[in-house]
């Protein structure tokens, strides 16, 4: 039962973000990444009124457009402190990071590659009571965001990231067979006879329309 209601939140929760009026003076943060918010290099969400588990809090970042946050520089570990101590966030937050797979090789869920920064609080990560997913929590003594691995089935806040669109883009690349082969000329070599050809085909095309209305006079 007590299940069924922390669904019936989390879809509540959910509905309420997207059905919120838009004022259409609002700028361009708000129109085109609510609710996300712009901090630092990058675009987030703390929902400060949810506490879930971690996979939860990963189900919840994608159902909103994003998904949990893989930090990855000191400078948006910074970023992300700074907003974290101006809201007076007290509680831990939900990262990507996990060692789910294999024990002692973080990774991120997101990309499925190896995490690229940590900062973990000193003596962690521990695995202390078979600690799997990896959230970040200020510390009392210094005011920093830092990093600890914990229980995935805690019940936290969690940092959802905007998922950018994935743009696929068609390309041929120049394969160097040898060393004096230049790139740069065989494409534009390319370039020319494609833009040959069509020229050619254009003219073809022409000549055929002026027989053919010759012949019909």
């Amino acid at each position: 039962m007590l299940n069924f209601i922390k669904v019936c939140l989390i879809f509540l929760n959910i509905f309420t973000i997207f059905a919120s009026p838009s004022n259409s003076n609002k700028n361009e943060n708000t129109k085109n990444y609510y609710p996300f918010v712009k901090i630092g290099g990058k675009y987030y969400f703390v929902n400060v009124s949810l506490k879930m588990n971690w996979y939860e809090s990963f189900d919840y970042c994608r159902s909103i457009g994003g998904d949990l946050v893989n930090i990855e520089s000191l400078e948006e570990l910074l970023a992300l402190q700074k907003y974290v101590l101006e809201i007076n966030i007290g509680s831990q937050l939900w990262t990507d990071g996990n060692d789910l797979a294999r024990e002692g090789r973080y990774i991120s869920h997101t990309t499925g590659r190896p995490l690229v920064f940590t900062k973990w609080i000193q003596n962690n990560p521990d695995n202390a009571g078979n600690e799997d997913c990896i959230e970040v929590c200020i510390q009392v003594n210094d005011k920093t965001l830092q990093m600890n691995d914990n229980k995935c089935e805690n019940e936290y806040y969690a940092i959802c990231q905007y998922r950018e669109p994935i743009v696929y883009y068609r390309r041929s690349f120049c394969v160097v067979l040898n060393e004096n082969e230049n790139c740069m000329l065989r494409n534009l070599g390319e370039g020319f006879t494609q833009a040959a050809d069509m020229f050619k085909s254009c003219a073809n095309d022409n000549v055929n329309k002026a027989s053919e209305v010759k012949a019909l006079n």
